[in-house]
């Protein structure tokens, strides 16, 4: 038997709202990832980890986001 689990990617950072939508720019990376995919939750301002799957959409880097794992508050300046 084989057992396939598929474990969803991680970013956490704060998110930022812009002219062209939602971003999150990664702690650990410092990439910038524009949001898609389920936002529902995502408040823009707040310290959040977000599960998802990191894709490539020409020369922009996006992060579709799948749930807020946890939401860590305000950004703090």
């Amino acid at each position: 038997a084989v057992l396939v689990t598929h474990h969803p990617q991680k970013i956490t950072g704060c998110v930022n709202s812009g002219a062209n939508g939602m971003s999150v720019t990664d702690e650990k990376d410092k990439r910038s990832y524009a949001l898609s995919g389920s936002t529902a939750g995502v408040k823009p301002g707040y310290r959040m980890t977000l599960e998802g799957k990191r894709k490539h959409s020409g020369q922009a880097v996006v992060f579709e986001a799948h749930r807020v794992a946890r939401d860590f508050g305000a950004c703090q300046p």
